[in-house]
């Protein structure tokens, strides 16, 4: 890793030697090489992206292991400005603790844009649609890793068929590493039939994914306004995510954007997510209910990828 950094910064070097940028803009992930960077160019105005708060970022806080030790020294650098971005995660906390004080500090949510009607798409999940019938219809969507909580999502999914089985059927939507689990799971069951798993499919298609799904649950462990949650929302997705940790500050803005407008349930709780979705299946009205109730509320922070990147100009333009 400490070669393959090396070799990244000689080339940089060139590159901006070469160029002589305006200015300079690094992800979170090279914040050791943008650190370096900042001492040697210190009047080129140097931008660090922070994409949201993983379990590392979380650690490295705290941890007493040389690699957090050069981590934490590289955040406390004198950035321009440090753009972060609002998934629900507390990057508000992680900013005061890993960043100095005195910088520029900007956390940004992500945009929605509505994909073009694809005819071809409309058929195709049209038939899904038809294939369960009336059945209710409930949707993961992201990727199948253990940190956004498909196992969970998969033991839901078979308790539930167990008792309503008539009633429901499953749509699974993404990759990763646990697919092979995932589909091995499914076809060892009693309920493959209830089952649709999808792997590979084209973003422009995932909104009529949303179109045909009745409940959409979100197993995400690390923050619930995701792009994935954000097109659900912008859907008008009946909703179930994970209650607020204020412990470990996520999801906090989560709750002050969303409110009432979808349904909470205790992380990693299996029988609680499954009486709130049972609750749904029994009530189908209070689906249609969520669905109006998040139409109304993202009207209040929902923007397009447009207005969203243009926001992060102005910052860059005002440097």
């Amino acid at each position: 890793m400490i070669l393959r950094d090396f070799r990244h910064l000689l080339k940089i070097t060139f590159y901006i030697y070469r160029k002589k940028p305006d200015i300079i803009y690094c992800d979170s992930s090279n914040v050791v090489i943008a650190a370096i960077l900042k001492l040697i160019y210190p009047k080129i105005p140097l931008v660090l992206r922070v994409l949201g708060i993983c379990s590392f970022l979380r650690s490295l806080l705290y941890t007493k292991k040389i690699i957090h030790r050069i981590y934490r020294l590289a955040f406390k650098s004198n950035f321009s400005a440090v753009i972060g971005t609002q998934e629900g995660s507390g990057i508000e906390i992680w900013f005061e603790k890993a960043l100095r004080h005195d910088v520029k500090k900007y956390i940004l949510l992500n945009g929605v844009d509505h994909n073009k009607i694809n005819i071809e798409a409309i058929r195709k999940y049209s038939d899904i649609k038809k294939k369960f019938g009336k059945k209710i219809l409930i949707l993961f969507l992201g990727r199948l890793e253990e940190y956004k909580g498909i196992r969970i999502f998969l033991s839901l999914a078979l308790n539930l068929l167990e008792k309503f089985n008539t009633r429901v059927a499953f749509l699974i939507v993404g990759d990763g590493s646990m697919y092979d689990f995932v589909k091995t799971s499914i076809n060892n069951s009693n309920y493959k039939n209830s089952f649709e798993l999808l792997r590979n499919v084209p973003h422009s298609e995932v909104m009529q994914i949303h179109k045909i799904s009745d409940i959409y649950v979100s197993t995400n462990k690390d923050g619930n306004l995701s792009n994935a949650n954000l097109e659900a929302i912008n859907s008008n997705d009946c909703m179930l995510i994970p209650k607020p940790r204020k412990s470990e500050n996520i999801d906090i803005k989560t709750y002050s954007l969303l409110k009432d407008s979808v349904v909470y349930y205790e992380l990693e709780d299996i029988e609680e997510l499954m009486e709130k979705v049972k609750f749904l299946i029994l009530h189908p009205n209070e689906i249609k209910k969520m669905k109006l109730k998040v139409s109304k509320r993202k009207s209040k922070f929902i923007r397009s990828w447009k207005e969203r990147i243009k926001e992060e100009e102005d910052i860059l333009l005002n440097l």
